[in-house]
């Protein structure tokens, strides 16, 4: 094992193909013809690769789980171009419906917040047709708005002209229309609308209920923050505000994310600590995965349930617990589910944030240790340093700003974030006694001072990137050699520093 070069992990093989996979799929969206063959050409690369390791684990030359990280690449790949390229075909078809169309659509998602009138359709009919997908409405305001009658579960009906949203446009693949499934655009008047009532879902009156609750007793700023982070649906949330927290860095706590989870699972540990794990953990999963559905499947929430399972399940069987393996398994499952989940900017900040703290977190509470620091320090110093530093080539991409001070906000922050997440999550269920809602009023004077810094960091003075092309997440490489997973020390500098010069000329390549 000494002349090992980088500290094997199976799953990192699987995430390789996969990510191989995914760039197949980007050239299949510009040519078919040359993505299948270069699909083709990675299949037989890894299924030569997995005969021959085969053959040497027959013979005993070889690990079992080095067979294993081929086998499951092979399976892992073939899912996501197969996944790709059919949900490619659907999406194609809305295409067909680009112009003056017949609408109808049950009613999944409203927002009358600040004089807006959106909603969102679900279950749509086109021209008397059966289509898959969703539709962003927009209703222009008047003095007799239809659009303040709507409710969750209604039927609208109307005429109108209907934009397809693209897939892929000008090379960049349209990564937030994927996830939302949103696949039509249209403005309409509200006297054209016909408004069937219907009956909403249990889990839209559940949500809903909550929402109501928050906004009655907490105002509709703090109202529909505090939702944001608790099912990480901003659809009603003020654009601004969304803004002020992303350019402070503090997008991430109205995302559901592994912070969240953690919460969650810390709660319930609490609540069944004197159960035994064998009883506790399977109660705490059942509780994630209820989680996860009213979080809409959420991709950065879908890691997090993941990844906890992963680590819940080695405690229990008494494996080693290794957050990257279990960051790497839990990319490949869903890029294997959802491969154009890759370029979505929640996906991907969400996983860039694991892998910074996975890579360097311990690194920088060693040194930490080493200078005399206190264990807490170094790990809230690690933790905000390595989000910050695996973060960084998502939020230069996506919105063209670098805040270098997000890593000392946060690491500040986050603890005081903790108690108002367990504040409001604790309370809930006591404002939803009749009568009671005014306790909420606790966790909107918790949240004043998180608005408020918010804020005023998002005014201090930040680089601006500008555009960058896609190029920028060759960055993810360099770190990875950069980090103590790449065994050879003395040719650590030498790889990092040649990795970055391909990755600018790359970067320049892309640019010109």
């Amino acid at each position: 094992m000494k002349n090992t070069v980088i500290n094997f992990r199976a799953f990192l093989v699987v995430a390789s193909a996969v990510l191989l996979t995914v760039f197949c799929l980007y050239v299949y969206l510009l040519n078919v013809t040359v993505g299948i063959i270069l699909f083709v050409v990675l299949i037989a690369m890894i299924g030569v690769g997995f005969t021959v390791i085969l053959y040497k684990t027959v013979k005993g030359r070889i690990r079992p789980r080095v067979a294993a990280a081929f086998g499951l690449a092979l399976a892992f790949s073939v899912s996501a171009f197969s996944a790709g390229a059919a949900f490619c075909g659907k999406w194609y078809n809305c295409y067909g419906y680009d112009g003056y169309c017949s609408v109808s659509g049950r009613v999944c998602a409203i927002d009358v917040s600040t004089g807006r009138y959106r909603i969102v359709l679900e279950e749509l009919t086109l021209n008397g047709d059966d289509v898959d997908g969703k539709m962003r409405l927009k209703i222009s305001v008047s003095d007799k708005n239809t659009a303040e009658f709507v409710r969750y579960g209604d039927v609208l009906s109307f005429g109108t002209v209907v934009s397809a949203v693209k897939l892929i446009e000008s090379g960049i693949i349209n990564g937030s229309a994927v996830r939302s499934d949103i696949r039509y655009n249209a403005e309409i008047d509200p006297e054209s609308i016909v408004l069937r009532p219907g009956e909403p879902k249990a889990l839209e009156k559940f949500t809903a209920s909550i929402k109501n609750l928050l906004v009655e007793n907490m105002g509709d700023v703090y109202g529909n923050i505090a939702y944001s982070m608790l099912t990480g649906d901003k659809y009603s949330l003020n654009h601004g505000i969304s803004d002020y927290y992303s350019a402070a860095g503090l997008g991430h706590i109205m995302a559901v994310s592994g912070l969240h989870i953690g919460f969650l699972i810390m709660i319930f540990n609490l609540i069944l600590c004197k159960l035994s794990r064998k009883i506790r953990y399977p109660i705490i999963g059942c509780v994630l995965v209820a989680y996860t559905v009213i979080a809409d499947f959420s991709p950065s929430v879908v890691r997090a349930v993941i990844m906890a399972f992963i680590s819940g399940l080695g405690v229990l069987i008494g494996g080693r617990r290794d957050l990257l393996s279990a960051l790497l398994c839990a990319f490949s499952l869903i890029l294997a589910v959802k491969p154009y989940y890759l370029f979505e900017p929640g996906f991907l900040l969400s996983f860039g944030a694991i892998f910074g703290i996975a890579l360097f977190s311990g690194s920088v509470k060693r040194f930490f240790d080493k200078h005399g620091s206190s264990g807490k320090v170094g790990n809230t110093v690690g933790g905000s340093v390595s989000v910050a530093v695996g973060i960084l080539p998502a939020q230069a991409y996506f919105f063209g700003n670098i805040n270098l001070l997000s890593c000392v906000l946060n690491a500040v922050i986050i603890p005081y974030v903790s108690v108002v997440f367990i504040s409001v999550i604790c309370l809930l269920p006591i404002a939803a006694v009749p009568g009671c809602g005014a306790v909420l009023y606790i966790c909107k004077y918790l949240m004043i001072p998180i608005d408020k810094i918010a804020y005023g960091f998002s005014m201090l003075p930040f680089i601006n990137a500008g555009k960058l092309s896609g190029a920028v997440f060759c960055c993810y490489p360099i770190m990875f050699f950069g980090s103590g997973y790449f065994m050879f020390p003395k040719s650590k500098t030498a790889v990092v520093l040649y990795s970055a010069a391909a990755c600018a000329t790359v970067f320049l390549v892309c640019i010109i």
